[in-house]
């Protein structure tokens, strides 16, 4: 997580400084909440030939947010720390709802609107981890201004983004991104999930050039495939799709990214998930576009034993292409879940990833890196992460 800079610590005081005299724009009283999120892994992990081994646990995140609506205006921020003790400002925006209109405007810091995967919160993922591609392809929260708008059956939000609050916004350049969903079936009994997305970036003048890397499915380590830092600008496409029948529930994506080359050209990415899983006393919910919080029939606040998901997944990443090499990732993934109540998990993640490391030793954890210079070509990592979380 990058440090809180001056700049964004200014900006979320500015915002927390306003939200008072938001009340002003609106003649209904103020609808206020506060909720707040935890969540902690143990991870170990090891690969067959590399000298990687770990064994840490560590504090993912754990946030503080405010959130707050009245008539036309709705506003939230929110604040998260991590194991080294950064604080920084995840969402920071105010919606507005023009009058006479059913669009609404967004304003501030938030996510752009990008994989059903990014857009699900962390709290009802199905792993420790979302897809590959999310995070190589650096699919993330940005300063910037949005149009969206829903009815019963789809949803939609586009707009332009600047850089990241916590860092410095003016100079990590611009995007452009989008998202529509549509959902044909929509019913306790079934839903039907069809999506598709689209994101345009540049980078800044004075922005090292982007790079893509991943991580084996895990948070601790640094990466073990990257291309190092190549592209001046890229568009990425992708679609998704998500089943829930009952208990069952079954999803995927994929995404193709095409990157403009420093060095001239371009190059193509890919990258995609699929996951199917099943639940034993509750079911997996869905909501504006993304699934939200799980159903649990007998919480053991209420005598009951919760409920258990068994879930399962195959994530594969492609960083190659003729004109540069940077690896790919294949990972089977098993997922063993516990709910006590819909608001406290339990989960174990275990996971196989099979790399080809590629040429590029740039950004790469260090064990990696020798080996890509030793002359490895390619490895496995397998392990587990455990995570306990608790929101309020």
């Amino acid at each position: 997580m990058a440090k809180c800079s001056v700049f964004g610590g200014v900006s979320a005081l500015v915002f927390i400084a306003a939200c008072p005299v938001l009340p002003a724009m609106a003649d209904n009283p103020w609808e206020m909440k506060l909720s707040g999120r935890i969540l902690y892994d143990y991870t170990q992990a090891d690969a067959d030939k590399a000298l990687f081994d770990i064994d840490e646990t560590e504090l993912r995140t754990a946030r503080l947010a405010v959130s707050g609506k009245s008539g036309i205006v709705a506003f939230k921020l929110e604040l998260e720390t991590d194991e080294a003790g950064d604080i920084a400002a995840t969402d920071a925006y105010v919606d507005f709802a023009p009058n006479g209109t059913s669009w609404k405007v967004r304003v501030g810091q938030f996510k752009t609107p990008n994989s059903l995967d990014e857009q699900t919160s962390g709290r009802f993922t199905t792993f420790a981890e979302r897809a590959a591609f999310t995070d190589a392809f650096e699919l993330d929260r940005r300063l910037g201004i949005a149009a969206h708008n829903k009815g019963k059956d789809w949803t939609f939000m586009a707009g332009v983004f600047g850089g990241d609050l916590n860092d410095t916004p003016a100079q990590e350049g611009m995007a452009l991104a989008a998202r529509g969903t549509f959902t044909p079936v929509f019913g306790e009994d079934m839903t039907i999930h069809l999506g598709a997305s689209a994101r345009h970036r540049e980078k800044g003048d004075t922005q090292s050039n982007l790079r893509y890397r991943q991580r084996p499915f895990t948070h601790i380590p640094g990466r073990i495939i990257s291309t190092g830092s190549v592209g001046e600008s890229d568009t990425q496409l992708a679609l998704e799709a998500a089943i829930l029948r009952g208990p069952l529930w079954v999803s995927s994506e994929y995404a193709v990214l095409s990157s403009d080359l420093a060095a001239g050209g371009d190059a193509t990415f890919d990258g995609g998930s699929i996951e199917a899983g099943y639940f034993f006393g509750g079911r997996r919910t869905y909501k504006g576009g993304k699934f939200d919080r799980p159903d649990v029939n007998s919480p053991v606040t209420e005598g009951g034993y919760g409920a258990l998901a068994i879930s399962a997944g195959f994530d594969m990443l492609d960083l190659t292409d003729s004109r540069l090499d940077g690896g790919a990732m294949n990972t089977t993934l098993l997922g063993l879940s516990w709910y006590p109540t819909s608001k406290t998990r339990v989960g174990l993640s275990l996971f196989r990833s099979d790399a080809d490391l590629g040429t590029s030793t740039s950004g790469l954890d260090p064990a990696f890196a020798a080996a890509v210079l030793a002359g490895l070509t390619s490895d496995t990592v397998t392990g587990v992460t455990l995570r306990l979380q608790a929101d309020f």
